[in-house]
C-alpha cells in the first residue's frame, strides 16, 4: 500500500481490504491492524511512494483522476474499520482524523470535500457515540456542504448531518436551528435531485427521533410529509418511516393533525415494490393505530385512494 508506485494498484489494494473487512469481519484483519492503520495514515498524508509529487510537466488529467480514485479507496477504509469495530474504532479514528480533514480545506477540489463528508457520515453511523468529540470540528463543514452546487455533496452532507445528530449527543443541539435552515431548501421545488431530498428527510427523521422536543414539529412535519414517500434512496426508509410511525403510535398531536397526508403516504409505501416487508409492517402498525383512534372517520380518506393502494393498506392493517 505504501511502497508500490502505481496508484491504481494501491487503490485496488485498499478496496480489497475494505471488502475483506465487510465480508469476513474484523477478526480477519486484526493481526495486521497496526500496519493497516499506519499505511492508511501514510496515504492520507499523501506520503506513499505512489503519491510522490511529480513535476508540473508530468501531471496530467489522468493523474488527477488516479488521485481521486486512490483517495476514494483510502477513505473507504475508515468506514470499513468503523463498521467492523464500532466504538472501538475511536482511538484509531483519533489518529486519522486530522490527516483526513486536510482534504476538506477550501483550497481542495469539491470532490475531496465529497470524499471527506461521505467518510465522516459512515464513521458517525458505525462508530456511534465517540463521534460526539468531533461535532464542533465537523458540523461547520457539513452545514456549508448542504448548500454545495454539487448534488452528491448535498446528499452526503444531509446524510452526515443526520448521523451526527443521531450519535453526536447533546453537543449537536446548539446546531439544530442552523441544520433546519440548511436542510429546508432541499425540500423545495428548487432541489432537482430526489436522492438529496430523501437524505434530507432521513436527517430530519433522525433529529426528531433523538430530540423531538428541539424540533418545531408544527412547522417541520407538513414540509417533511410533503416529500414522502421516498423516491430514490430507500436506504433512508427505515429511519424515515420509523420516525413517522413512532410519532403516530405515541399519538403525537402534531402528526395527528396530518392524518390525510399520512394515509396517502402509508398507502404508497405498502403498495411499493421496492420497500421492505419490515418497513411495510412498521407503516401497517401505525395505520392500524389511526384506525383504532378514528374508526369510521377514516373511510372517506380510504375511498379517495386508488383501489390497489386501499387494498394494500387494508391487508397490512389486518396483519397488525
Amino acid at each position: 500500500m505504501t511502497e508500490d508506485d502505481d496508484k491504481e494498484v494501491v487503490a485496488q489494494a485498499c478496496t480489497s481490504i475494505a471488502d475483506i473487512i465487510k465480508d469476513y469481519g474484523y477478526g480477519t484483519v486484526e493481526p495486521y491492524m497496526h500496519q493497516l492503520v499506519d499505511a492508511t495514515m501514510v496515504l492520507l498524508r499523501e506520503e506513499s511512494v505512489c503519491q510522490q509529487t511529480e513535476s508540473d510537466d508530468d501531471i496530467d488529467d489522468d493523474d488527477t483522476e488516479h488521485d481521486e480514485v486512490l483517495m476514494d479507496a483510502v477513505s473507504d477504509l475508515l468506514p470499513a474499520f468503523a463498521k467492523s469495530m464500532g466504538s472501538h474504532f475511536a482511538p484509531i479514528f483519533a489518529k486519522l482524523f486530522e490527516p483526513l480533514m486536510k482534504f476538506a480545506k477550501a483550497s481542495r477540489p469539491p470532490q475531496d470535500r465529497t470524499m471527506v463528508v461521505a467518510c465522516l457520515a459512515e464513521v458517525a453511523q458505525d462508530m456511534g457515540a465517540p463521534i460526539a468529540a468531533y461535532v464542533d470540528r465537523v458540523m461547520p463543514l457539513v452545514l456549508k456542504e448542504l448548500a454545495s452546487s454539487d448534488p452528491t455533496n448535498r446528499r452526503n452532507a444531509a446524510f452526515c448531518v443526520g448521523e451526527l445528530c443521531r450519535n453526536g449527543g447533546d453537543g449537536t443541539l446548539k446546531y439544530y436551528d442552523d441544520i433546519l435552515r440548511g436542510l429546508y431548501p432541499l425540500f423545495g421545488e428548487s432541489e432537482p435531485d430526489d436522492a438529496v431530498r430523501d437524505n434530507a428527510a432521513g436527517a430530519i427523521a433522525r433529529m426528531i427521533m433523538v430530540h423531538p422536543e428541539s424540533i418545531p414539529l408544527n412547522q417541520v412535519l407538513p414540509v417533511f410529509l410533503k416529500v414522502l414517500p421516498l423516491k430514490e434512496d430507500h436506504e433512508e426508509s427505515m429511519a424515515v418511516y420509523t420516525c413517522v410511525s413512532t410519532l403516530v403510535l405515541s399519538s403525537n398531536s402534531q402528526i395527528l393533525s396530518l392524518v390525510p397526508e399520512l394515509v396517502n403516504v402509508f398507502a404508497q409505501v405498502v403498495a411499493s415494490p421496492v420497500e421492505t416487508s419490515e418497513v411495510k409492517a412498521q407503516v401497517g402498525r401505525a395505520f392500524s393505530h389511526l384506525i383504532s383512534l378514528y374508526g369510521q372517520q377514516m373511510q372517506p380518506l380510504l375511498s379517495n385512494l386508488p383501489p390497489a393502494h386501499a387494498n394494500a393498506l387494508a391487508a397490512f392493517s389486518s396483519n397488525n
